[in-house]
């Protein structure tokens, strides 16, 4: 029997989180306004045969599908949102489990860096693939496990808070965000991620 780790529903995809996941997905592209869901199970092969229960029975089209050495990650979405709670609900069921059976979020590492050196911007930017930091924004770092609540994580800052989404990891030991703006914003980014942790009830790791 696999191990539910994350199930991560996002209602509506905002435009940074959208396109940044459409620029490094391998399956079907996602656009700004869909619902999406992204699931994480141990062992990682079980993700085949849970993507393929949820993609018969609905109309969600898979943007993702990571095979890794322990854990398997998949992501689909819809226009639809009902279509992709529908997929959830007969991943949930073939699995025998609950939505609060997951792996609560743990936050390994939650920082700030205060108008950040120009230097440093830029080697980061040379690893990202969103948006850019510039010389004196504050940047936002994130580190969670397990990895795939990073997605709602970054959904979540963008749709409240004014910031650029710089970089995204969903998949992994951990999962890990970097969002830069004023330092207003970026406070107000934190707070809300933190909210969000909190509110996705599970079981402890």
């Amino acid at each position: 029997m696999a191990e539910l780790r994350a199930y991560c529903h996002i209602d509506r995809m905002q435009p940074q989180f959208a396109s940044l996941f459409a620029s490094s997905c391998r399956g079907f592209l996602s656009v700004e306004g869909m619902a999406s869901l992204f699931v994480e199970v141990l062992p990682g092969v079980e993700i085949n045969r849970l993507a393929d229960i949820s993609l018969k029975v609905t109309n969600s089209k898979p943007g993702e599908m990571i095979v890794e050495r322990r854990y398997g990650m998949m992501e689909i979405h819809s226009f639809e949102r009902e279509e992709v709670i529908h997929a959830g609900q007969m991943i949930l069921e073939e699995l025998g489990l609950k939505e609060e059976d997951r792996i609560a979020p743990s936050i390994l590492s939650a920082s700030i860096i205060n108008r950040i050196d120009p230097y440093q911007a830029v080697i980061i930017n040379r690893n990202s693939k969103g948006m850019l930091i510039l010389g004196g924004d504050d940047v936002y770092l994130l580190e969670v496990t397990p990895a795939a609540y990073s997605s709602i994580a970054a959904n979540e800052a963008e749709k409240h808070c004014d910031v650029r989404l710089v970089d995204i990891r969903f998949f992994g030991a951990a999962g890990r965000i970097y969002l830069a703006g004023s330092e207003s914003e970026i406070q107000a980014a934190a707070q809300r991620i933190a909210e969000t942790m909190k509110e996705l009830k599970g079981r402890k790791q």
